[in-house]
């Protein structure tokens, strides 16, 4: 019994560390599946796809309007019933005023997916803390404040085509209201429209994912993270594990 004792103790550390790395694995290629799907929906129906993220405090269950914080990353995606974008990139938006010339709440949306939950997580705001693949080096994106408006978690990547959700719901009153946004348009080009950029075609755009303890962070960065890096030229996704 005693042997059984400290083999386990050994033990449920390692299968906690198996499974933690299984979860951000699943969750890194669902949500790069999502980016796919978004992709290809642009180009088959010849219209403009958004999708949209947000990090919700993990400590309590999802309210409405949501709690921002850390634990739970939530995507969604929605598309132009038109095929029209909408907006004037051009007209030099912000998020208190956002580019759509006529959001109303949504009605010209139509969403394309199930909203997806991601329990665990956390949207990293960095570059370095990222992994490069097999010794092969992950791309630095670039563009925007010093590339970071092209990392989602950062705080400087803000979308002037912010949507919420559910559908139906002025900007700012529903559950999500979804501020990092990537946009693909009918050619498959993804971009995020920001407040200083008209129409900018970047290298590349990149989500982080860092596995959390509900809504803790570790206070060093842990072995099982991930990148998903969006290609700015042709909205290809590759995803970069240790």
């Amino acid at each position: 019994m005693a042997i059984m004792g400290v083999m386990l103790a050994v033990l449920v550390p390692s299968l906690a560390g198996i499974k933690g790395a299984g979860d951000v694995t699943k969750a890194a290629y669902d949500i790069a599946g999502i980016l796919d799907q978004a992709r290809a929906y642009a180009m088959a129906n010849n219209t403009f796809v958004w999708v949209g993220f947000y990090e919700e405090d993990s400590s309590a269950p999802s309210t409405t309007p949501a709690a921002a914080g850390t634990g739970r990353i939530v995507v969604a995606a929605v598309a132009s019933k038109d095929g029209t974008r909408g907006y004037d990139v051009t007209t030099g938006a912000s998020l208190t005023s956002p580019a759509w010339a006529n959001y109303n709440n949504g009605a010209n949306l139509v969403a394309i997916a199930k909203l997806q939950r991601f329990e665990n997580l956390h949207l990293s705001p960095k570059f370095s803390t990222l992994p490069n693949q097999g010794g092969m080096s992950r791309p630095t994106v670039t563009g925007g404040t010093g590339g970071t408006g092209y990392i989602l978690g950062s705080a400087d990547c803000k979308s002037i085509t912010p949507f919420d959700w559910p559908l139906g719901k002025a900007i700012g009153s529903g559950q999500y209201s979804f501020s990092k946004v990537i946009n693909f348009d009918p050619q498959g080009v993804p971009r995020i429209q920001t407040s200083d950029n008209a129409d900018t075609i970047v290298t590349y755009m990149e989500i982080g994912l860092i596995p959390t303890r509900g809504n803790v962070i570790p206070s060093t960065t842990p072995p099982n993270v991930a990148a998903i890096q969006v290609n700015g030229m042709t909205g290809a996704t590759r995803i970069y594990r240790p």
